[in-house]
């Protein structure tokens, strides 16, 4: 616990530095893996849920993303940085991930892709 909370710690100060082509085209792919994400109360991954504000590139091959939780309380963050080190790592589209937590803008359902409405309603909510 202690580790994770330095790491945390950590991510918060990091800003984005200006990003080269290659490093968008890096940072394209690793939203494409953070897809792999998958909210374990929701059943819907990060990305469509609107909880990914914004992925860049850190030296050189660390990826940085910015992501928010639907309530500031959620005791999921272990499980969601565990799924995203393997989603991303895993599949080698970075060195390193470092999950910065961002609370503002608060997280809403207006954030929800129209993908991400979609598979809330083929699983009964009305959205």
């Amino acid at each position: 616990m202690e580790d994770r909370t330095a790491e945390r710690a950590a991510a918060a100060e990091l800003v984005k530095p200006e990003q080269s082509e290659a490093d968008e085209a890096r940072a394209f792919d690793v939203e494409e893996y953070m897809r792999d994400v998958i909210d374990p109360e929701l059943g819907i991954n990060v990305v469509d849920l609107g909880l990914v504000y914004d992925i860049w590139i850190h030296n050189g091959d660390e990826a940085v993303v910015e992501m928010t939780l639907t309530s500031p309380a959620c005791p999921l963050t272990d499980v969601l940085e565990d799924q995203a080190e393997q989603a991303v790592v895993g599949n080698k589209a970075a060195s390193k991930l470092t999950i910065k937590w961002v609370w503002n803008p608060p997280w809403t359902p207006a954030m929800i892709t129209e993908d991400g409405r979609e598979q809330l309603r083929a699983l009964g909510f009305s959205v």
